[in-house]
């Protein structure tokens, strides 16, 4: 074992660290759970599941709503009466890296990150031979859209979205402008629907279920993790995105008669980062001369691909400058240690994973910088680590 592994456990014991757990509640449980309650046919062996769908009972319209950035750490922030701290089922715990597409895809699939491959903002995809960004569907280095380059979500998204096999009227209220993207209807089938804004959102989803005998309504919102990337996670604009969510779930909840169950989750949660913290690995660095593709992941989980006889080196060289701040695992530590889920790693994943995993230890950022994008780090909180804050999401069943 590894003297980064020992530590990554030794931090784990500690508490200082999160890692995914199959035992604990997530997104792949709690999307398993509402495929149960929505007639799904596919059948799995997970007592997690069947716990949340427990929780949830057996109602005949359910709507689930997707806050996305909404991680535990933003709860205290509401006052004891809203309708999130009062109807707080269970603390989950999000799917490694905790980011918006590997955790969308676990709800969406009932599948880990392993196994459904979506493990960054950028991915490297084999059939394009370097990386894409998989939200909005484009080639990293010039934008080209990837249809254009002959691929398909087929081939970038592997599996099936269970909402396909619902036994519902089901809907998916989706941001007009990606409602109907290629990764939209990857999530979502032939489910997904536009709306403008939150109040948009659930003037639809009443109309739904009111004209519905048995229905399945989806809503994800984006604005809190917008706001927090702005602005930071305590700031006055994401609180205001906060009360925004609180006060339509509660019109919603009011709206609707009691026998509607809603369920509402996060997909990650948010660190603060230092100026400090922001670490640029510059086009003329000499780790540049180690990688056999542009870098993939995001600013807290970078993923390398590095040339097969320089991968020794490499480690060395990263290590020396970056422990304090970053662990640097190889694909078969990562592996080894499930942190893409107990389900083992597909082939095709094990190909995006590349040969390191870079994961910040405290608030640190990295960013790669290429010929195209020489930019400053921007955000003001991020998230991809393994910290309480990125990790946790409320699940709320009210």
């Amino acid at each position: 074992m590894s003297s980064q592994v020992q530590e990554l456990i030794g931090g784990v014991k500690a508490g200082r660290w999160l890692l995914p757990s199959p035992d604990k509640p997530n997104p792949v449980s709690l999307a398993r759970a509402i495929a149960g309650v929505c007639g799904s046919p596919k059948i799995w062996r997970d007592p997690i599941a069947n716990e949340l769908r427990l929780l949830i009972g057996e109602p005949e319209h359910l709507v689930f709503v997707i806050a996305d950035g909404f991680g535990m750490n933003f709860v205290n922030t509401l006052s004891e009466d809203s309708v999130i701290r009062q109807n707080i089922a269970v603390e989950g715990r999000a799917a490694f890296p905790p980011i918006t597409g590997a955790n969308l895809f676990a709800l969406s699939r009932g599948e880990w990150p392993g196994q459904h491959g979506v493990i960054g903002w950028f991915v490297f995809l084999e059939e394009l031979g370097e990386r894409a960004t998989l939200f909005p569907w484009i080639r990293t280095r010039d934008g080209k859209d990837l249809t254009e380059l002959g691929l398909t979500p087929e081939i970038v998204y592997p599996g099936n979205a269970l909402v396909a096999g619902y036994a519902r009227d089901s809907s998916s209220l989706i941001p007009n402008e990606i409602a109907t993207s290629n990764p939209s209807r990857a999530l979502h089938a032939n489910t997904a629907v536009g709306y403008s804004d939150l109040a948009d959102a659930i003037d639809q989803t009443i109309d739904h279920v009111q004209s519905s005998s048995s229905s399945y309504s989806h809503i994800y919102w984006k604005n809190v993790d917008r706001a927090a990337h702005a602005f930071g996670s305590s700031s006055t604009e994401t609180l205001s995105q906060l009360l925004t969510l609180d006060s339509e779930l509660n019109r919603l909840r009011t709206t609707l008669p009691p026998d509607v169950r809603i369920v509402v989750t996060g997909d990650h949660g948010h660190s603060d980062i230092p100026c400090d913290l922001k670490f640029v690995i510059g086009v003329d660095d000499e780790l540049q001369l180690f990688f056999e593709a542009t870098p993939s992941g995001d600013n807290r989980t970078q993923i390398f691909r590095v040339l097969e006889h320089k991968r020794s080196e490499f480690a060395d060289k990263f290590r020396d400058r970056f422990a304090d701040h970053f662990f640097l695992f190889s694909s078969k530590e990562a592996s080894n240690l499930q942190l893409l889920g107990p389900d083992g790693i597909s082939e095709q994943t094990m190909r995006r994973l590349g040969d390191f995993i870079a994961i910040a230890k405290g608030r640190a950022v990295m960013k790669v910088l290429t010929p195209e994008n020489q930019g400053p780090i921007c955000e003001q909180s991020e998230h991809g680590g393994f910290s309480a804050d990125e990790m946790l999401v409320a699940i709320v069943i009210a």
